[in-house]
């Protein structure tokens, strides 16, 4: 028996809701037990800090009256909460150590703020009070091993599941557009940057924060989590980040080393092979699975013309092979099993 916290977030165009909302039902599959998260309600313009803060000590005594002590709860990382009446959240997790203190936490990381020099709190703090973690990929976990960390608590998750109700099934081969690009466009100025011979090969734009009428940009507007991967057409997704398209710069860039971007997850939910950042810890998942290229540059990007029908289909008869594992929540489920794993091996010792 397990336990975890249902954050009850609203679907929305956020990825990262998108993300943590198909979590809580993979876990509801696998019969761990929903305790409810505390609630924010609405945001106030004079602030909820304090009254929040309220709140979460009522919730803690109530959370401590349903729970066994040293019960398995499942924590998604950082702990947060949506407001009722706006998209923003406020964050929590200042009370992870008190549910370390009473439970056996399981925590699956979906952003280290230490990566990408915003942490307000010692992340790195947290996750060693943590019984087992799930980290992103390889790469994460050997940083988090640097900082002290035990390698034997930690598994890999590999890449984000991504539940659908709405199935593309679409050929990407024949889209006019050889190229797709999924995100928040106000922070994605690499795409202003891209030069006439690549923007020939016709860029579908999708997202928030676009800005002006750009000659071989074709805005395609904003869809929610749950449905954007039934619309978007390209034939390649792009996985880049940054405001160079000579590599992946600057803080956003860097991250891309240590994270599994979730719309890698959707381009595949949407029968598309990828393009990604020949350094990002992505490539190596890509490699393996053999569902895309890495480039070292954007300018990279004319070579797409010259891979033929059959080399083509080749990558997305491997991206249905592994979108049937993504719609299932394959890769959470085995590391949720191989934490069940480590679980018995420490019962026998």
């Amino acid at each position: 028996m397990f336990y975890y916290l249902q954050e009850n977030n609203t679907a929305g165009v956020n990825a990262g809701t998108k993300a943590r909302n198909d979590v809580e039902k993979i876990l509801f599959q696998i019969k761990g037990k929903p305790i409810q998260a505390p609630k924010a309600h609405n945001k106030l313009p004079h602030g909820n800090r304090l009254i929040f803060y309220i709140k979460l000590k009522k919730w803690l005594k109530e959370i401590n009256s349903v729970l066994p002590l040293n019960s398995y709860l499942f924590l998604q990382y950082p702990l947060m909460t949506k407001f009722d009446n706006s998209n923003d959240r406020i964050d929590y997790t200042y009370l992870f150590p008190k549910l370390a203190n009473k439970y056996k936490l399981i925590v699956l990381i979906h952003d280290l703020p230490e990566l990408r020099n915003i942490s307000k709190r010692n992340s790195i703090n947290d996750l060693k009070k943590a019984d087992y973690i799930i980290s992103h990929n390889e790469e994460m976990t050997n940083f988090l091993c640097g900082q002290g960390i035990s390698k034997d608590k930690i598994v890999d998750l590999n890449i984000f599941d991504y539940l659908i109700s709405q199935k593309n099934i679409s050929d990407h081969y024949e889209d006019k557009n050889l190229i797709c690009f999924a995100g928040n466009l106000e922070k994605s100025q690499f795409i202003y940057k891209l030069p006439k011979n690549i923007l020939q090969l016709g860029v579908n734009l999708y997202g928030t924060g676009y800005k002006g009428n750009h000659i071989g940009l074709n805005y395609k507007g904003t869809y929610s989590s749950e449905k954007i991967h039934s619309v978007i057409r390209g034939r390649y997704g792009l996985i880049w980040d940054g405001d160079s398209i000579k590599t992946c710069s600057g803080i956003l860039g860097e991250y891309m080393r240590y994270n599994n971007p979730h719309k890698m997850s959707m381009y595949f939910v949407a029968n598309m092979p990828v393009v990604v950042w020949k350094y990002a810890a992505a490539a190596k998942f890509v490699k393996k699975y053999k569902v895309g290229i890495v480039v070292d540059n954007l300018n990279e990007l004319s070579k797409l013309n010259n891979i033929d029908r059959d080399t083509y289909n080749e990558m997305v008869n491997n991206v249905k092979k592994l979108k049937s594992k993504l719609m299932k929540g394959y890769f959470l489920k085995t590391s949720l099993g191989e934490i069940n794993s480590k679980m018995e091996d420490k019962t026998h010792d």
